[in-house]
């Protein structure tokens, strides 16, 4: 082989370890004797790079598990130094991540100032986690000793108290109050909260009152409620008073002062107060203003008795011109009507049915006397302008006005019966 083809032989077996090593093969034999030599040093040194290159591209992947070259390979040297280096940086890292934070590096240059900045700044914030931690088992045993402190003594306190997990609703205490009604009433928990989330959502420390039907009977509840931790849970405590008794209390004292002791109706009071509010709130309504005819006659005649009885069926009868409508016992033989949403000849046509049906009462048969009311009415506009003083004395001006001409048809009625009188002399 000449030295041409020799130099070319080997030239292209460089060119092949370095682009195409898996390809780059070197026959000695084919070298002439005086080459040889030459061919395996040159042929031991191009090992020695390729074992470098595949050290290099395992470790360019992060592969710390592949197979080292050979001791006696000096180029790769370096790389397995590097190689020793990130294994031992692995082993540091993984006892970092185990929580030891007193591990540093100190050969990789400016890398090792940003690892041991990182793994400092990790012990920092261990520390204050774990102070945190332990800032909050303090709180906690403080906490369920508090728990266990209020629980003792929700068992004393006047009120009904259930305390409620926020997010599953699970009951979490009641105390002896509550276990009594439940007692009479199994469900009494279930419905109480029922008719408190029907309320909508309940603000912190807001306050609620709710009726509670139990068989015929109303009870009337105020209800309290407060937010707070009960040991592992957001609790919602609620303070149940039962306000049965003072709103019976409140509601006598709203029938005495408001209402007619006799027929139950409302009183002047309400009605005059009633009469403002809607003149206010520029309501369309109607004003009867009725008088019993012939009550002092009554008295005189028959008796008070009597006299009580025609306020009371009378009162029965106005009752009923229509549910919503007012009606009000402002003197002895005086009533008014507040009927919303009628105009005059509606409401008039009402009064004739009232009137006759008066007549026809049960309570007068076998009696010697007849029932008569007379009225008058106002219809009121939403556009009014008229003061209630106005608007009353205008129903009143007509209810005179009626009166007037039933006397007139009573006496023709008695003058028709009577016999002629004889002829005097």
């Amino acid at each position: 082989m000449k030295s041409d083809s020799v130099a070319e032989y080997l030239f292209s077996y460089l060119r092949d370890v370095i682009y195409n090593p898996e390809k780059a093969v070197l026959d000695i034999a084919k070298l002439p004797e005086e080459f040889q030599d030459f061919g395996k040093g040159l042929k031991y040194f191009a090992e020695c790079v390729m074992e470098g290159n595949d050290l290099a591209r395992a470790l360019s992947k992060g592969d710390l598990t592949g197979k080292l070259p050979p001791r006696d390979n000096e180029l790769a040297a370096p790389l397995k130094s590097l190689h020793s280096s990130l294994k031992h940086l692995t082993w540091q890292s993984q006892q970092i991540a185990r929580g030891d934070y007193m591990h540093r590096i100190e050969f990789l240059g400016d890398f090792s100032a940003a690892f041991n900045m990182m793994v400092e700044q990790l012990a920092e914030r261990q520390q204050k986690l774990e102070d945190k931690l332990e800032q909050i088992q303090k709180q906690k045993a403080a906490l369920e000793q508090g728990n266990l402190m209020l629980a003792a003594l929700m068992h004393y306190v006047p009120q009904q108290i259930i305390v409620t997990d926020q997010i599953t609703r699970k009951i979490l205490l009641t105390n002896d109050i509550v276990m009594t009604e439940v007692r009479n009433d199994p469900c009494y928990i279930e419905n109480i909260l029922k008719l408190i989330s029907e309320r909508g959502p309940l603000g912190s420390s807001s306050e609620i009152d709710i009726t509670y039907k139990q068989g015929d009977t109303d009870r009337y509840f105020l209800v309290k409620n407060y937010s707070f931790e009960w040991s592992d849970s957001s609790a919602r405590v609620f303070a149940i008073t039962d306000v049965t008794a003072a709103k019976y209390k409140i509601k006598a004292l709203e029938m005495h002062a408001y209402h007619d002791n006799i027929t139950k109706l409302y009183n002047r009071t309400f009605g005059m107060q009633t009469l403002d509010s809607w003149l206010q709130q520029k309501k369309r309504f109607a004003l009867v203003f009725t008088d019993l005819d012939g009550l002092k006659f009554m008295n005189d005649e028959y008796g008070h008795h009597e006299g009580d009885m025609y306020i009371l069926n009378a009162a029965k009868h106005l009752r009923l011109f229509s549910s919503a409508a007012i009606v009000c016992r402002i003197g002895g033989d005086e009533f008014m009507l507040l009927v919303p949403d009628i105009d005059y000849d509606e409401a008039h046509s009402v009064m004739l049915k009232i009137y006759d049906d008066l007549q026809k009462d049960e309570y007068l048969k076998g009696k010697p006397y007849k029932y008569s009311i007379s009225f008058g009415i106002s219809a009121v506009e939403p556009d009014n302008t008229m003061a209630a003083s106005d608007i009353l004395g205008i129903a009143d001006e007509r209810m005179y006005i009626n009166k007037r001409m039933r006397k007139k048809e009573r006496r023709s009625e008695r003058e028709a019966l009577s016999p002629p009188r004889p002829y005097q002399i």
